[in-house]
């Protein structure tokens, strides 16, 4: 039970990146009892796969995810109607068990494969990543394939069966899969102390860090390139089936890495792995040339992108001295790279103003607050944590929002002991926090991010995400958070860190939608946060009500697989 505890109160902490994501603005949405009307059939984009896809990692800030994810600027500026199922985490196996799973509510990747004109893929990197890559770049640098060789063979098998499945239940939607780039540079994460003081030993300096990761995401590279090759069919009379169409991602960050190595460095997160805004950006560039061969892309797609960098100026930058300056550079590009590079060489030096908008669209009639029955993180169930008489997400009729997850006096009680009799708790040793604070300088841009006391206070100010009961003006805390400043490791030593309420608090504001799964079935759909882009949000709640009065919401986070449900009765 007491790992349990500790596990909710580091995965909440982790869950800020989830619960700041954008919502659908649309204000012509219905209310759960009204029907919206018809209107005429999008071209319909769907993504699956990882973390690149899915876009939380790196973009900066958060709030601005679907501005800046590679998924939302191909939806917005295409008028296409898209939706993000990628999920951070996922490995090919991974992949596969979403594409077999059924419809449930409002996620409905079934129907949305179903649905889907077009399907983008990004995936393989965590095959590798989540086994043993330092000993994998050792290997690859000495020529050792062995840790490689099996992983390959089992990511080709999954994602032959995933192909398989998505043309079972859409036989005509067309396939977008994209490489891996090569984030590989004398700074990068993935090469640890241990593993630099390896490779120093063989003779290798920073220097080569690139061309040796550049071997690894080779033959992750591999998994995608061979199955395109060796599946691709041509006929008697010429025309030629491709199992998927080919997007080379990892050819256009080599091209900036070897022609622009200062802009290149300038591409990538602090973990090492993943892109930040701008990256994310030479992304959508390969993506839209793609869909522009196909003919997919939107006539005035152009026009679209410096529309939606404009608006993020004004946004994002009100008070920058040469906005003017940098709107007219915006506006006289020609092509996709010309817009992105006036926005990000213009706004590169400044700080974005962070502020979690306002979804706007129907709400409910009345508050309704509901009772939290089921609470699951990573699959645990901690619902026997919660002081049940308190914990409640609420939707009230003016359109705010409020998820309240208290633990009972027990729980903190025992986490209390927990840390006096242990001597304390190491989080960076016990749940990996360490991986956390990498990600603090997209999460809150400008904050010190060794200041925890700050960050949490911008999370709170900016994304509405509170953790209560964390007692700053006690000794034992001042001394804590100046020894995390000092060296970063997270260490609790005494209880009195914590105060007799510890709760995890989320307000923002929702709005209510009817989506169709491929059955006929219409879900009412509860989105949560944000008002950016026209894709559905990442905190979103399935709401039902039967014949006995009793009304239900439950909401799912693929990322950190977070379940939640509640219930209200009302006769």
């Amino acid at each position: 039970m007491i790992k349990k505890v500790l596990s909710i109160l580091t995965m909440l902490i982790i869950a800020i990146a989830m619960l700041s994501s954008c919502a659908k603005a649309d204000p012509s949405s219905e209310s759960p009892v009204e029907e919206s009307v018809a209107e005429e059939k999008q071209r319909s984009i769907l993504f699956l796969g990882d973390s690149i896809g899915e876009a939380i990692a790196g973009t900066t800030p958060l709030t601005e995810r679907e501005a800046y994810g590679y998924y939302g600027i191909i939806g917005n500026i295409n008028g296409f109607d898209y939706h993000n199922r990628a999920v951070t985490g996922h490995t090919t196996q991974d992949l596969l068990d979403l594409v077999q799973r059924e419809d449930d509510g409002i996620n409905m990747v079934h129907s949305l494969i179903a649905g889907a004109d077009i399907i983008h893929i990004s995936i393989a990197g965590n095959d590798f990543l989540y086994s043993n890559h330092a000993d994998m770049i050792l290997g690859i640098a000495n020529g050792d394939y062995t840790l490689i060789t099996p992983r390959q063979e089992t990511a080709t098998e999954n994602i032959d069966k995933t192909l398989k499945v998505i043309r079972e239940i859409n036989p005509n939607a067309t396939i977008l899969v994209q490489t891996l780039y090569n984030p590989g540079g004398p700074d990068n994460a993935l090469f640890t102390n241990y593993t630099r003081n390896k490779l120093a030993a063989k003779g290798y300096a920073p220097s080569d860090y690139h061309e040796i990761l550049g071997l690894l995401v080779d033959e992750i590279n591999k998994i995608i390139l061979n199955y395109y090759d060796e599946h691709t069919v041509t006929a008697a009379d010429g025309t030629v089936t491709h199992p998927f169409e080919l997007i080379d991602v990892h050819a256009a960050f080599e091209k900036i890495y070897r022609d622009e190595p200062t802009r290149w460095e300038k591409l990538f997160c602090d973990d090492g792995v993943h892109t930040i805004n701008e990256g994310h950006a030479v992304t959508a560039e390969c993506l839209q040339e793609k869909l522009t061969e196909l003919g997919f892309a939107a006539p005035n797609a152009i026009h679209n992108y410096k529309r939606d960098k404009v608006a993020q100026l004004e946004r994002l930058y009100p008070e920058a001295t040469d906005k003017e300056s940098i709107k007219s550079a915006i506006m006289r590009s020609t092509t996709f790279g010309e817009v992105s590079l006036a926005y990000f060489g213009g706004t590169r030096n400044y700080l974005p103003h962070c502020e979690l908008g306002r979804t706007t669209g129907k709400t409910f009639s009345e508050t309704q607050s509901f009772e939290v029955t089921l609470a699951k993180i990573g699959g645990r169930e901690i619902t026997g944590l919660l002081d049940k008489d308190k914990a409640h997400v609420t939707f009230y009729a003016d359109g705010s929002y409020e998820l309240y997850l208290p633990l009972n006096e027990i729980a903190i009680g025992s986490l209390k002991y927990l840390i006096a009799d242990s001597g304390g708790i190491d989080f960076n040793h016990d749940f990996s926090f360490g991986l956390v604070p990498a990600y603090f300088p997209n999460i809150c841009p400008g904050v010190d991010p060794t200041d925890l006391k700050a960050i949490l206070q911008a999370i709170e100010d900016i994304y509405g995400i509170s953790v209560i009961g964390i007692d700053y003006d006690a000794p034992c805390t001042i001394e804590m958070l100046e020894k995390y400043r000092d060296t970063e490791r997270l260490v609790m030593t005494d209880p009195d860190v914590l105060k007799n309420e510890v709760a995890f608090k989320c307000v923002g504001s929702y709005h209510l939608e009817k989506v169709t799964a491929k059955d006929g079935t219409v879900y009412d759909a509860i989105y949560v946060n944000n008002s950016i882009g026209r894709s559905e949000s990442f905190v979103r709640y399935t709401y039902t009500k039967d014949e006995y009065g009793f009304k239900y919401v439950r909401m799912t986070i693929d990322v950190v697989k977070i379940e939640l449900e509640g219930e209200l009765y009302e006769p």
